[in-house]
């Protein structure tokens, strides 16, 4: 979990362990710095801890972990210095619209399948967090609301609406929809950063809205329709996004 380190601090973010699972080897590193990347842990600025240390904490060789750092070096999520005061910082992606067309046209059917799983547990999850949330979760919803008001960038937008989902997700106090709800969105939105801003912002603030005053007043239902509806202009979205790269 990102513990703190601003994006100004210089001081090596916090990491999460390297969880245990079908891939091993480097593109097991790989997966899970993408990951802490695209939920927004750690952040463009964010310096990772010194090599022999996140070996270390990841449980890997350090010639595994400098394998996985190539690859993210390669495709320009990281930068890594030499020196006594290098190592890797997180980089802020540049996105190829051309990629990201040919990305969307192989991925498209994929995706609207993750959009119609997040439809059905995100909903449910919306709707327990209506009855179990506490305050600290509401706070956490209210401040990344108020990040999404206050963002100047897409990135800054998704790492908004990132938090905000996962915010309801915890609320639900099930962590295996938690883990579902993140891994859907690491899935989903790896390719999807050049959707209009305007949507993001604006959209997206006055959907999380409604839900967020549902769950507060502790209604499930709406709660869990609130979130339908948010996800239903999602694919919407989605959709007309794919025809206008057509």
């Amino acid at each position: 979990m990102r513990k703190s380190a601003a994006t100004d601090s210089r001081d090596p973010v916090e990491l999460d362990r390297l969880a245990r699972g079908a891939v091993s080897g480097y593109q097991a590193v790989v997966d899970h710095l993408r990951r802490e990347i695209i939920l927004g842990r750690i952040r463009p600025g964010d310096r990772l801890p010194p090599e022999r240390k996140l070996a270390e904490h990841l449980g890997v060789a350090r010639e595994t972990l400098r394998q996985g750092l190539r690859v993210l070096e390669g495709s320009g999520q990281i930068l890594v210095s030499r020196g006594a005061r290098g190592g890797a910082t997180v980089q802020e992606s540049i996105i190829d619209p051309v990629l990201v067309r040919e990305d969307l046209e192989i991925r498209k059917e994929y995706i609207l399948q993750l959009i119609e799983f997040r439809y059905v547990i995100e909903s449910g999850a919306a709707g327990l967090a209506a009855l179990r949330r506490g305050d600290a979760e509401l706070e956490l919803m209210a401040l990344a609301q108020q990040a999404l008001l206050n963002s100047t960038s897409t990135y800054e937008a998704r790492m908004a609406d990132t938090a905000f989902h996962l915010a309801v997700a915890k609320a639900s106090g099930n962590p295996a929809l938690l883990a579902s709800i993140e891994d859907a969105r690491v899935q989903m939105f790896s390719p999807l950063d050049v959707m209009a801003f305007h949507f993001e912002r604006e959209v997206s603030y006055n959907a999380h809205q409604k839900i967020l005053e549902a769950i507060e007043r502790g209604d499930a239902d709406a709660a869990s329709q609130s979130m339908k509806e948010h996800l239903s202009t999602t694919k919407i979205e989605f959709e007309a996004l794919c025809a206008s790269t057509q």
